[in-house]
């Protein structure tokens, strides 16, 4: 169902929930197409709720649209997605990669009226910083906590924080606990200081592990694992305990506090 949600007449504002039919497509393209012959830019608000796919017909209907949109890509402008669904949020991240012209940002369900605030050009994002040091008490276990997705500018501080509190010790205990990771900007992958960065601190690791994140994280950290100079190692969430026994095997590691 498509429900279209009131907004600025520069913003397309509208929730899908269910599963999709062509009727729901063809109204959402109609009011979307009728802003963008306006000739103004529009800047769009879409929440997805228990989403459950799109009827063959209307997967048909949104292919041949988007085709139409390509032409059309600087007229958009914000573009918020509110989706409790991960996968939903990560194809969101995919699909502004590949449109560089179009600023996507993705929010959870509780930063609704952030989301909403936002789209309409009401104030900046005001989001907690993503990357955290955690106290741990011992010198040589550090740990850090990922809530939210990682941006430049957020890897740019924490790895300023992390190399200062590394300093030139060696065989450094890590610890990465993952609440909610929501992707990373892809302009991260190809910097050239942050791979220089990621390089000189795990020169100094000796163990890693982490706890928790996104299903498919436990198998590419098990493919990884071989191949990196650190001891790597996945942590199911609620076993941050056995990831800090690991950690300490050797020595005497003090409890991490949140």
């Amino acid at each position: 169902m498509f429900t279209q949600i009131d907004a600025p007449e520069n913003v397309f504002a509208g929730r899908f929930s269910g599963r999709l039919s062509k009727d729901d497509i063809d109204a959402a393209l109609r009011r979307l197409d009728a802003m963008l012959d306006s000739g103004q830019d529009v800047h769009l608000f879409i929440e997805v709720e228990d989403f459950q796919g799109l009827s063959g017909e209307a997967w048909k209907s949104d292919l041949g649209h988007s085709l139409h949109y390509l032409k059309r890509l600087k007229q958009f402008g914000r573009v918020a997605v509110v989706s409790e669904q991960g996968w939903l949020r990560m194809m969101t991240r995919i699909e502004s990669a590949v449109l560089p012209f179009i600023h996507y940002e993705v929010f959870t369900p509780d930063q609704r009226e952030m989301a909403l605030a936002w789209a309409k050009g009401e104030g900046e994002l005001n989001r907690p910083a993503p990357l955290k040091l955690l106290s741990t008490g011992s010198p040589d276990l550090i740990a850090f906590e990922l809530d939210g997705r990682m941006t430049r500018a957020a890897l740019d501080d924490f790895f300023t924080e992390l190399r200062d509190a590394i300093g030139e010790r060696r065989d450094v205990r890590l610890l990465g606990r993952i609440t909610r990771y929501d992707g990373f900007d892809p302009a991260v992958m190809v910097d050239r200081r942050y791979i220089e960065m990621k390089f000189e601190l795990m020169r100094k690791v000796s163990r890693y592990a982490v706890v928790g994140g996104p299903g498919w994280l436990a198998s590419v950290i098990g493919l990884a694992a071989p191949l990196v100079k650190p001891d790597v190692r996945h942590f199911a969430a609620d076993d941050e305990e056995g990831a800090r026994r690991w950690l300490g095997e050797g020595g005497n590691q003090a409890p991490v506090a949140g």
